[in-house]
Order: structure tokens, then sequence, then C-alpha cells
């Protein structure tokens, strides 16, 4: 049924409150009679959204509930593989990303596939996530990459496109220490032991009976320490030939360590840095010692240069947390922006554009968005995947105010999991993201998930009129009755766009 005529049929039931009760018993009624065909999700008469004059009972989110501002549903999901288990406490050890997102927007990048000359990129405290060629599918490995940092603040050259770079100067912020420490080494100590625009400074290979036996000033002299000459950890044991440096026995563990990790709902047991290149980098420096000032005090730690982070190594730190990545998101945006500087470019507005892909990382859900009107019984149709969700394409864009919808399936024949199996595990603060034709991928903070009786929903807060920009995500549950061929409740999640 197209959409015009559809909501000339409803407001047609909606003209006098007598006839509107009509129509929801007859909704109700084919709730009732639902078939086989509906075992998974709610089927809804569209009258409820199209109506001019009923509105939601949901009232507009003064404040939504805390929740992280991540900029895109990739960064989310990047950001959970390694942390979301150190963030929840599950497993105590270095941050990968750190603890939450921070400033994210534009920055300037002249080769940007789009044609924007702009990427979307996010800080953190141990990196900044990007985004460089939007065309790529979101699920490929390098749609989110972290920029070279470490030679960009070492080098003092600022990466700008491909082959363009702004001169500064190199960086002057502490690489390993506490900011007030006035004799630490800083990223302009490196300049003269790391691989840079500035010039190479490869070592000798020495993999077969070395030691991280090197000592580094503010200055960046360098001299030998001949007491860390037997420290199991500072054991030379890989020798990177591409750019000439030795990587020891303790950073080289840390490299190609495993641990929980997590992906939606599941944990498991896989290297954290797969592959390590892909969060590392390669190694642009050898291993120096530094006795630098750490939470207060005078600690040795052992720092090493890679091309887009540091690693650093404290023994006195607690198991776990011996081995770190440098805070080089912070690092870098103090050195781009300044202590106190705006940050990347806002985003500017964009007008909502047809969905085409739905993500829930708290769920795992990374999943196409089928379109879908009402079926000849005049319900909400169903996707026809069960591993995909269906948007009704009469109603709301999601993105534009008013209750957008989407549901999908529970279960299905001979799929005992489909897509929204977990829906009824969502709580407040997680996010759903949709991501439109256009490539933007806009923000929906769950609000409230209720469980309602399949044929008493409140139909008028999942379809009816809104100021409020929403979406709402339906699927079935309770019990399935073989003879109705039908699950007694819904679960109903609704969710609101983050501003």
């Amino acid at each position: 049924m197209p959409a015009q005529a559809v909501a000339m049929r409803v407001a047609m039931l909606v003209t006098k409150n007598e006839r509107m009760k009509e129509g929801m018993n007859k909704v109700r009624s084919k709730i009732a009679s639902l078939s086989a065909l509906a075992v998974l999700t709610l089927s809804l008469s569209p009258f409820a959204y199209a109506s001019p004059t009923q509105a939601s009972t949901q009232a507009p989110s003064t404040a939504l509930p805390a929740s992280m501002p991540f900029a895109d549903s990739a960064f989310e999901n990047v950001w959970t593989r390694n942390d979301s288990p150190v963030a929840s406490k599950t497993i105590a050890r270095s941050w990968t990303w750190g603890p939450a997102p921070l400033a994210s927007g534009l920055e300037s990048y002249t080769d940007a596939p789009d044609g924007s000359s702009m990427r979307l990129v996010q800080y953190f405290d141990k990196s900044r996530m990007e985004i460089n060629n939007p065309k790529l599918a979101p699920e490929d490995k390098w749609f989110v990459t972290n920029g070279l940092l470490t030679v960009e603040l070492i080098s003092g050259q600022m990466q700008v496109g491909n082959t363009k770079f702004e001169g500064r100067k190199s960086a002057t912020v502490n690489i390993a220490s506490d900011l007030d420490d006035p004799n630490a080494p800083n990223y302009a100590s490196f300049v003269g032991v790391s691989n840079t625009s500035l010039g190479l400074h490869p070592q000798p290979d020495k993999s077969k009976d070395g030691y991280a036996t090197g000592r580094i000033d503010r200055a960046g002299a360098v001299k030998d320490d001949a007491t860390k000459s037997k420290l199991p950890e500072a054991k030379i044991v890989y020798f990177e030939k591409v750019t000439g440096h030795n990587i020891p026995k303790v950073f080289w563990d840390f490299l190609n360590s495993s641990g929980t990790i997590r992906t939606g709902m599941t944990t498991a047991n896989k290297p954290l840095l797969d592959p390590w290149v892909f969060a590392m980098g390669l190694p642009i420096s050898d291993a120096y010692w530094a006795n630098v000032k750490i939470e207060g005090k005078m600690q040795e730690v052992l720092i090493q240069a890679f091309e887009r982070r540091v690693l650093t190594y404290v023994a006195g730190l607690p198991k776990g947390w011996q081995v770190q990545m440098g805070n080089i998101g912070q690092h870098y945006f103090e050195w781009r922006y300044g202590l106190n500087g705006a940050g990347p470019e806002k985003r500017p507005k964009a007008t909502p554009s047809m969905p085409i892909r739905l993500t829930i990382p708290a769920l795992g859900v990374q999943t196409k968005v089928e379109y879908v009107g009402v079926d000849k019984a005049g319900n909400m149709d169903i996707p026809k995947d069960p591993y995909n969700v269906a948007w009704f394409k009469p109603g709301t864009i999601p993105g534009n105010p008013g209750n957008a919808v989407m549901d999908g399936h529970l279960d299905w024949y001979g799929v005992t999991q489909a897509v929204f199996f977990h829906l009824d595990k969502l709580k407040p603060g997680d996010r759903a993201y949709v991501r439109d034709d256009k490539g933007r991928d806009r923000a929906f903070v769950v609000t409230a998930n209720t469980t309602c009786i399949y044929n008493k929903c409140p139909l008028v807060d999942i379809y009816g009129a809104s100021k409020s920009t929403r979406l709402n995500l339906i699927t079935c549950a309770g019990t399935f009755n073989r003879a109705s061929q039908n699950y007694d409740k819904r679960t109903v999640v609704y969710t609101e766009m983050v501003p």
C-alpha cells in the first residue's frame, strides 16, 4: 500500500474518538490473528503512526541517559573489542584506546576519496581514530584507522593529505611522564633516534644477544647503561628490517599477547592487536630508558616510538599495567589545537536520507535494512531475511522528528538466534546507529526497554506523532503458542537521537 494511501486510510480512522477506538480494536484483532509468518515481530497497523491528532505519550527527554559520545558506530565497535572488558572491570590490563571517547569532528585531508577534503576523526587518550575512506564497507578491517601521530609529533610535520604536510615544530610535550616533569624526554628528544622526514636513524640488528641499554635525556643525548644488560625484559628478540629498529622482549610479548576481547554479547580469548601493525605501525626508534616523574614520583621507564603509538614499560606498576600505550591522543590534540583548543571542526547537520544499515555495538548487530510497508492484512510487514531488520518506509525516516520504527526477527525457521534475539538486553545509555545511503551514521541512545502483551502494546507511543527524533525497535518475546503460531509478548526498545 503506498504511503499516501496509508496516510489517507489512517486519517479517516481518527476523525472521531469513537472511530479511533474502533480502529484500535480492529488493529488488536489483527494482531491476535497473526500467522506463522509473523512469528518474529510485532505486527502493527500503521493507524497510530500516521494519525495527525494522536501524539506519543512518551515525553521528550530533557536529558538522555549517560552515554559515550562516539562519532560513528565503527569507532564504538573498534573501541568495544579491547576496551569494553577493561571498562567493565572484566579484566585488569592497560587500555588500547582509553576509558572513553574524547573530541570528535572533521579534520582537513586533501585526498579524501569522497571529494570532501575532510575526514571524520575521534580522539582518545591513546590514539586518534579516523575514517579516511567512507566509501569502504563499515565492517571492513581498515574502515577505521589510527593516524601516524608519533611520526607527526617527532618530526613537527602535520599530515593533511597522502603526501601533503603542514610544517610545525616538534612537540615538546613529555612523551612518557607527568606533564610537569621539566627533565623528562619529550617528542622532540626523539628526533635524533627516530625515522621521520627529518632523517633516518636505523640501528644495528641486536636480536642475537643484544639488550635495550640506551638511556635518553631531554636533550636527546643517548648513553649506554650497562645495568640494563641482564634484564630479561630488555633482551632484544626482534629486529624490524624495514625500519632498522630492535624490539625488546617486554614489548614484543605485549604486541603479540592475547586476552579477553568482546564482540557484542560474546567474549573470547584472542590476539589483542590483530595485527599489531594496525594499532602500532612499525617501530621508528629503538627502546630507551629514562628516569621520569610518574604520578608524582621518580620511576624508571622504558620508551619506544612506533609510527602510530608509543609503548612504555614501568616495572613498578601492577601486573597488567606495566606495559602501556602512551597518551599520544592527548598529546597530539594539545600539539595541534593547544591545551584549551576547540578541536576538530564540527560536522554540519545534514538532511537524513534512506537508511541502509543498523548497528547496535552492545549486541554485536551490524545488519542491512529492508524497506517494508503493510501486508495484505494491513499490518506492518517483516524482513525477508532473519538477519536483517525492516524499516517501516511509510513512516518517519530515521533522523527526522517523529517515531521511526524497525522490526526484526527473534528467531526463525531453522534459526535459533535471529537479528534481535538479544534485543531485550539493551539498557538505557546503550546506542543504536542508523547509517543512511549518503554515509552519515546517526546515534540513538536507548531511553527505555519495555515488554508488552502482544495485543496491548502502546501503538501510539510506538507510531504516534512526536516532536522528538526517535527510533523504536520491536521483536517478539515471551512464550510461543504453537496453536496460534504467535509469541504472547513483544519487546519494544525506545531510543532517541543524540543531539
